[in-house]
């Protein structure tokens, strides 16, 4: 008996230590299948990485690096392209800045070059300029895909070739901010005051065409200092004011100036559609430029894929953002809801 208990012991002993050694094994097998995990990883990321390779688009800017809308626009391709190997090349017509025909067609022709030189599979355009002294040139007639980001309020004025042009149309929540404004608004009349463009010309037209049935009155100005002087007579022949566009002026918008100009000289209230605006007035509902971008690259990105472009819909943009400006509040003595607040971006110099 004494010998079979300890052969009993011994087997135990055995079979201990065959577990201790599976067990061990078991815990090398994983170790090493983890790097194998993680080359997988790897190599799914790089698969991401290298999607679209060889594919090139051309992405023409109306405009210059610098202003906030395209610049915004621009953050938003970038933000859907950066993920890809998409090969992306900018040219930018700088057209705000030079106003004159001549100036924009020549800046139309380089874009021209840049198409030829580079040899995209597809044009990303943005705003109206790069499509009325490029894309209607030069890709109307072409085969080229091309999306378009940011034309104002309507494409049809266009006529697109709809089998390979589609694209995002730009319209301002004038709506919306008219809704927010009219609890503290003690009128029907409203001025609209903004620098002298033919975009912000063009974007009057429509306000008052859409929104105000003709009634809204125009303070069109090309200088800063005539923009501050309209400020203060629209404010003296309304109920309220919508602030337009500072970009494009002939001289130099000095905010070291602005800000608290427009902070004091507030009377009635006032609003605007414009993000970089927000200092200025008391409540903004600004469009989003990023989501114009970002669709403009996931329409790009669709067409790589093989949908056809005259399958996608013209669109428009549907984000807006509230901002709320405290400092114009106080001066006007306006004390925001609650809801307002909680959805907003809360500006004041006071912080």
């Amino acid at each position: 008996m004494g010998e079979t208990m300890s052969l009993n012991r011994n087997l135990r002993v055995i079979l201990t230590a065959v577990c201790l050694v599976m067990v061990v094994l078991a815990q090398a097998a994983c170790q090493s299948s983890s790097p194998t995990a993680t080359s997988s990883a790897a190599t799914q990321a790089a698969t991401q990485n290298t999607s679209y390779a060889g594919k090139r688009i051309l992405y023409v800017n109306s405009y210059s690096v610098g202003y906030a809308w395209s610049d915004g626009i621009e953050h938003g391709v970038h933000n859907i392209l950066d993920k890809t190997a998409v090969e992306l090349k900018f040219v930018r017509m700088d057209t705000k800045n030079h106003p004159d025909d001549q100036f924009r067609e020549q800046a139309g022709k380089a874009a021209k070059a840049e198409l030829d030189a580079f040899k995209p599979d597809l044009v990303i355009a943005s705003d109206d300029n790069a499509q009325q002294w490029f894309v209607i040139p030069y890709l109307q007639k072409g085969t080229i895909p091309c999306v378009f980001a940011g034309v104002n309020w309507d494409a049809s004025s266009y006529n697109f070739d709809r089998t390979h042009i589609t694209g995002i149309v730009k319209v301002h929540p004038i709506g919306q901010l008219m809704s927010d404004l009219k609890p503290y608004v003690k009128g029907s009349r409203v001025g609209y005051v903004t620098i002298d463009t033919e975009t912000e010309r063009g974007n009057y037209d429509q306000i008052n065409r859409r929104f105000f049935n003709g009634a809204l009155k125009p303070y069109i100005v090309k200088t800063y200092a005539d923009f501050k002087d309209a400020f203060l007579k629209a404010q003296a022949e309304n109920d309220g004011v919508i602030l337009g566009n500072n970009a494009g002026s002939s001289d130099k918008w000095d905010d070291t100036d602005a800000i608290p100009f427009f902070t004091k000289n507030t009377r009635v209230p006032t609003g605007t559609v414009n993000d970089w605006m927000t200092s200025y007035t008391l409540i903004t509902v600004a469009r989003i430029p990023e989501e114009l971008g970002e669709w403009s690259a996931q329409t790009a990105l669709r067409i790589f894929d093989g949908t056809p472009v005259s399958s996608i819909d013209i669109t428009e943009n549907r984000k807006f953002k509230l901002g709320l400006n405290l400092d114009i509040g106080q001066q006007l003595g306006i004390v925001f809801t609650p809801e307002m607040l909680r959805n907003a971006a809360i500006y004041s110099k006071q912080g």
